[in-house]
């Protein structure tokens, strides 16, 4: 027996146990989500009937009717060749002929997975194996298997649930402690909830959350993110400024360059030049006058003063006319200047346009895609209506049966089946599963299974290749109403 079981999971694994003695062959244990059914099988299996061949099956969404079947033959039977094409039943009483089975034991978690055709294949086998064969099944309500005895798991008790806890943790609070005693009376004895119990759930933490400080800190982040924007537009503004007065700075210089301070120094040297010569030459004159030279020294110095002033016009008139010409020439470079700067100022108040692509192409192109676009709108033809039989599943009695043909999610196809096949009773359900619309083709309807069997054993070469199955009326009618 498994080490972590309590006395009273113990006494029911026992209880199990004494009820497939008595002849009841197919059991049925049934408890809400999370009451340990599913441990209380494997314990089961591991404890009981140690010399029976074995098989225990986790069921799940996935699970599908022939894997299912192939694994219990497999547990139960010798290197079996499982076929396909037949049921649960068939499959064992062949195999058996070949070669006899011994005692079985069959634990199926899970019943809510199983198709009804399987149900009813286990409920057959239960009452007519040829050998000793006891199937156990878990389940989350009661009635999912006719004819099996239900075993309800009753939820632990208040002193039962402190001790499972026991036997998983070391370490436990207080029973008088009030966060404790109040983690397992809400747990109301479900042994995935207490199992589920951390010592971080026993401290209460009375201190009001920082809800202020995480506020402050998205605000902080928010302005940072602000300002932060704010210095990126400045530093870009602040940089096309720069280059503006790069611009124009050159555009001085050049400008500056043009004119040469030489040429207006010589200008004014020349002229001081000149001015210091006339000075001169009024000392000289009054100085002989003061002095009274001889006239022939007189007339020397008058000459001198004559000739000085015609020979200094000339080189005058050629230092103060270059700065004419250079003032010109200052002017052309100065407005050639301007106009190049002008052109950045331009170029950065204007906004770089983006260019359309749908504008730049010719008109020829344009009318052509126009057209190609439009055309699949014009020739969309509208949809059709589907029909389908879902009123007609609707007012069939559950007990029913019916034998699923196809199931697709393209209408076409049914079509083209329905066209193809001639046979009477063909009936269409739509059904909505995971988003897809599927519709499903039936041959119905038939008041028992046997009904049914015979039916697909006289189907068509074509039809029973596509390996047809038996579904109850009942289980179409709840799939057309989970849809809607």
């Amino acid at each position: 027996m498994q080490s972590q079981i309590l006395p009273s999971r113990a006494a029911l694994v026992d209880r199990v146990a004494m009820q497939f003695e008595y002849g009841q062959s197919l059991i049925c244990l049934v408890g809400n989500s999370g009451l340990g059914k599913s441990y209380l099988a494997e314990s089961f299996i591991t404890d009981k009937y140690e010399d029976f061949s074995k098989a225990f099956i986790q069921l799940s969404a996935q699970s599908k009717d022939i894997d299912i079947i192939r694994q219990l033959m497999e547990h139960t039977f010798r290197s079996p060749i499982v076929d396909q094409k037949l049921s649960l039943t068939e499959n064992f009483f062949v195999l058996h002929s070949e070669q006899p089975a011994e005692p079985c034991l069959w634990v199926l978690d899970g019943a809510r997975h199983l198709s009804d055709e399987l149900i009813a294949e286990l409920q057959s086998l239960a009452t007519r194996a040829p050998s000793t064969l006891y199937i156990l099944v878990t389940a989350q309500g009661p009635g999912m298997l006719p004819g099996a005895l239900d075993i309800h798991l009753e939820p632990l008790t208040f002193s039962e649930s402190k001790q499972l806890m026991k036997m998983f943790f070391k370490e436990l609070p207080p029973e008088d402690d009030p966060i404790f005693s109040t983690f397992v009376t809400e747990a109301h004895g479900n042994p995935s909830v207490l199992l589920g119990w951390t010592k971080q759930s026993q401290s209460l933490d009375l201190r009001q959350p920082p809800v202020a400080k995480s506020k402050q800190k998205h605000y902080f982040i928010a302005a940072f993110s602000i300002v932060l924007a704010l210095c990126l537009v400045a530093a870009l503004y602040n940089k096309q400024l720069m280059n503006l007065f790069e611009q124009r700075q050159t555009a001085e210089q050049q400008s500056s360059h043009v004119v040469s301070e030489p040429t207006v120094l010589e200008a004014e040297q020349v002229l001081s030049d000149i001015a210091d010569e006339d000075r001169d030459s009024d000392v000289s004159v009054s100085i002989i006058n003061e002095e009274q030279v001889e006239p022939s020294q007189v007339s020397a110095v008058l000459g001198a003063l004559l000739t000085t002033p015609s020979s200094v016009e000339e080189p005058k008139k050629l230092d103060i006319a270059s700065p004419v010409d250079v003032d010109v020439d200052v002017d052309v470079d100065v407005d050639v200047a301007v106009a190049d700067v002008t052109v950045p100022i331009e170029s950065l108040s204007t906004k770089p346009t983006t260019p359309d692509p749908v504008s730049n192409l010719p008109a020829q192109s344009q009318q052509i895609d126009t057209t190609v676009n439009t055309q699949p709108l014009v020739a969309a033809p509208a949809q059709a209506y589907l029909g389908n039989d879902n009123a007609w599943f609707a007012t069939r009695p559950d007990s029913e049966w019916s034998i699923q043909l196809l199931a697709v999610t393209d209408r076409k196809v049914v079509d083209d089946f329905l066209a193809r096949h001639s046979e009477d009773n063909l009936k269409v359900a739509e059904v909505i599963r995971n988003g897809k619309t599927w519709w499903f083709v039936a041959l119905a309807p038939f008041s028992q299974l046997e009904d049914a069997k015979t039916a697909r054993a006289n189907l068509s070469g074509d039809l029973l290749a596509a390996k047809p199955f038996f579904k109850r009326i009942s289980q179409i009618k709840q799939q057309i109403q989970q849809s809607q």
